[in-house]
């Protein structure tokens, strides 16, 4: 994802990279609040508007997309293939679900594994950019606890963030170990 934000013209400043780093290690998608959250301890002078606006900057340049999954912030995705999402009901964890190419020639939405009709009856005129999926129900954590079991649902949606939090924590003491230039 760093040679994409070179090559879109983006400067790279500690912080975003910092951002797009943390940003790709993550398949659970996060909001900008969370992002801000685990970023904060190695970068304490970044602000919460840094994230926010370098999330958009990636957006824009076509680099990640913002999803609203479910109610709530928006959750940003790295995964620019074809792809779908399981959405814990419970948690609110999100999952890639991949999707099986029906043609490399063919347009997005008919490489999501939709068939994508030429027009749509209920909307006349509109154009079909994408087809998504979103599957709800419950993972695979929550489902073994109980309804009221707030740890369980707690390590469900914090699954796959530690191994991300701790490259993080390394990154930031090799930085605390680094003397600054003055």
């Amino acid at each position: 994802m760093l040679a994409c934000v070179r090559s879109s013209g983006l400067k790279l400043t500690p912080q975003r990279l910092a951002i797009v780093r943390e940003l790709a290690a993550d398949p659970t998608h996060p909001t900008a609040q969370e992002l801000f959250e685990r970023l904060r301890p190695a970068l304490p002078t970044m602000s919460f508007a840094t994230v926010y606006n370098t999330l958009d900057a990636l957006a824009s340049a076509g680099l990640c997309v913002a999803l609203s999954l479910s109610p709530g912030a928006s959750r940003f995705d790295p995964n620019m293939a074809a792809h779908h999402h399981a959405v814990c009901d419970r948690c609110g964890l999100v999952r890639d679900v991949p999707c099986e190419p029906r043609d490399p020639g063919a347009s997005s939405a008919e490489r999501s594994g939709e068939s994508v009709p030429a027009q749509l009856p209920a909307a006349p005129g509109f154009e079909v950019r994408a087809v998504e999926r979103i599957y709800r129900g419950i993972c695979a954590a929550c489902a073994k606890g109980s309804q009221g079991d707030a740890a369980a649902q707690a390590k469900a949606r914090d699954a796959g963030r530690a191994d991300a939090t701790s490259r993080l924590r390394r990154a930031g003491a090799r930085r605390a170990r680094r003397p600054e230039h003055v």
